[in-house]
């Protein structure tokens, strides 16, 4: 009986279930999604790949992400909630060649969110929970027709900041009175955004496209509290 209990105690964290307070920490994982580009306008004769305006191609991205996290916690009994800022550093791109020579690529250098929490904690040191908010990422969408310059090929790029919500849930565990780690999963609809870019060749016009991208990441994580 004695050796079962000091077992147990070794076991469980010296204040399992204490969430309340200041933490800090980061994260690394993957993410996938679709991104969906529609042409507005291109006029001739950019349309290199031979779609017509109206057409829709999708994209199916992923990569990899890491960043940190702040948040603060507040506890009632077993009910933990509070808000957390997050920042990542993002690998996420995909290309694809629409007709012989025509290159297209979208991709992501960062996202950002602010998020709510609500979760339960467990007596031996574990915490689930939902969260859901804001979220904001950039995103690129470029096309270089290798042949050469108009009418003959050409290219254009533009890059905006596309923001939308997220939602999510997770798990973390206590391993000490002030260090947890988890696993994290969010969804992020950033909705429809307008690019519009200038061809190479001025003379080539504008180009628009509605673009609209949706994302998945899942994430391990190590937070430090600070516990008041």
């Amino acid at each position: 009986t004695a050796a079962f209990a000091i077992a147990s105690a070794a076991a469980v964290p010296a204040q399992a279930g204490n969430w309340s307070g200041l933490y800090i920490g980061g994260h690394a994982g993957g993410l996938w999604g679709d991104v969906d580009v529609a042409k507005v306008n291109e006029p001739v004769p950019m349309p290199f790949d031979g779609s017509a305006n109206g057409t829709t191609t999708t994209y199916s991205p992923s990569g990899v992400l890491g960043g940190a996290q702040l948040g603060y916690n507040y506890q009632m009994s077993n009910l933990v909630f509070g808000l957390e800022l997050s920042g990542s550093a993002t690998e996420f791109n995909k290309s694809a060649m629409l007709a012989t020579d025509d290159l297209h690529t979208v991709n992501s250098d960062w996202n950002a969110s602010a998020v709510l929490r609500a979760g339960y904690a467990f007596s031996y040191g574990a915490l689930v929970y939902l969260k859901g908010g804001y979220a904001i990422a950039d995103l690129q969408h470029s096309m270089t027709d290798s042949v050469g310059a108009s009418p003959n090929g050409g290219s254009y790029s533009d890059s905006e900041n596309i923001d939308g919500y997220t939602v999510g849930a997770g798990y973390e565990y206590l391993i000490s009175s002030d260090v947890s780690v988890g696993l994290d999963y969010a969804y992020a609809d950033y909705g429809t955004s307008t690019f519009e870019a200038t061809a190479d060749v001025p003379a080539d016009g504008s180009i628009v496209h509605e673009i609209d991208a949706k994302t998945h990441t899942v994430t391990a994580r190590l937070n430090w509290h600070f516990n008041p």
